[in-house]
This record gives C-alpha cells, structure tokens and sequence, in this order.
C-alpha cells in the first residue's frame, strides 16, 4: 500500500466531493464549492492538504491563517471564514486556523487524520506560527443534549466517560479545550449547532519582532540624547 501525503490540488475537487459525502452523510448537501477550493489552494497552498492511498483521494485538511486577534475566542464558523470567502486570510497572520478535515470512512483504519493533523503541525512550526486552533465538532453530543449540557458532555469526553468521534481525536492529539462556541456551524445538527475551540500551541514559535516599534523607541532615544 503506497500512502502520500501533499499539497491539495483544484484537480482533485471531484474526489474531494465523492470523500466529503462519504465521510458526512447527513451533511451531504453541505459539500465544498469548487469555488472555494480554487480559492483556497490559490492564496495558501501549502495549507490544503490531502492524503492520497494507492492513486486515491482519502484525507483532506483545509486551513488559513488569521491574525488571531481580529476574532477572539467567541467567533463563528461564518466569522473566521469572512462568511466562506476566506478573505480572513493573512500572510502575516500568527495562528493557523483549521477549517475542515475529512477522511473516506473505508480508509480510517490506517490513521489518516493523524497524519494531517501532523502534517498541520508541521507547517506550523515551518510558519513560525503561535498555535493552531479549530472550532471542533461534537457529533455525538445530539444523543446527550437532552441530559447533559454541552461543558458536561465535553467535561465527560475528556474523562473518558463518553466517546466522540471528533472531540477524543482530538483530545489525544494534544489540543486543548478553550471553551464551548455556540451557534458556531447552524447546519450541524448532530452537535446542535456547538462546537469545541480548541487549541495546540508550537513551543517553538519565536514572537517576530515589532519593526516599526522598535524605530520609533530608536527615534525616541536619540532625540533623549540630542536634547541632553
């Protein structure tokens, strides 16, 4: 079995469709526009990421970066997106922002989303980026929400107490839990429309340093010696 992992290509879209339905059959309708997909590999390439085993399409990761800043902890899918135009993307951004990862449900047993979630931590670290953070879903949270709150079925995930398919992923891939988003994906029904911010910080991110600052406190000290 020959596995490859690489830069997402435009002429990939019909097989990223055929994953996505397989990997979200009651979100079939919700698939990516190739419009977005063109926009997306155009303006930050080395952030779309897919998986291919044997010739075939079987993984998909998206990603932008943000100025973090800009949008806070409390956000929406629709926010960080700049509602799905991606025009929220920065090249001076400092955290990589993971909007979507799928896998063909026939290939789960090889630990695809491992590997991109590797893959995204990698470029990380290559950016020179804070961290990464996601709004995560909680598709088994609809079989709970009638008697647990969505902080004590996230709290439960987090034991042990309770399985999900996305939030222990997750979980055992290092990030963190930052808070509960509500109305962060309204189509996702399964997660009643919450969703988990989470975050995995690069230990090896150095802060760039503030150019402009740094002229103006020059400025400043040589004016101080002048008048002196």
């Amino acid at each position: 079995m020959q596995i490859e992992t690489r830069s997402l290509k435009l002429e990939d879209y019909d097989e990223l469709v055929e994953v996505m339905k397989l990997a979200y059959p009651k979100m079939s309708e919700y698939v990516w526009s190739k419009k977005s997909i063109a926009k997306l590999t155009e303006i930050f390439p080395q952030g779309q990421i897919c998986i291919i085993v044997d010739g075939k399409l079987a993984a998909v990761a998206l990603s932008i970066v943000v100025n973090y800043e800009d949008f806070g902890d409390d956000h929406t899918y629709s926010d960080i997106t700049g509602n799905y135009t991606f025009n929220t993307h920065s090249a001076t951004g400092n955290v990589l922002y993971g909007i979507e990862v799928f896998v063909d449900p026939q290939f789960r047993e090889l630990r695809l989303g491992r590997r991109l979630y590797d893959a995204r931590k990698e470029l990380c670290e290559l950016l020179n980026l804070k961290s990464i953070v996601l709004g995560g879903r909680i598709p088994n949270y609809h079989t709970y929400s009638d008697e647990l709150s969505a902080r004590d079925y996230i709290r439960k995930v987090r034991d042990k107490e309770i399985y999900d398919p996305v939030l222990s992923f997750q979980l055992s891939n290092n990030f963190l839990p930052i808070k509960v988003l509500k109305k962060y994906l309204p189509e996702d029904e399964s997660s009643k429309e919450n969703a988990v911010l989470l975050q995995w910080n690069n230990i090896y991110y150095s802060k760039k340093p503030n150019t402009m600052q740094d002229s103006i406190i020059r400025l400043g000290l040589v004016q101080w010696q002048m008048r002196q």
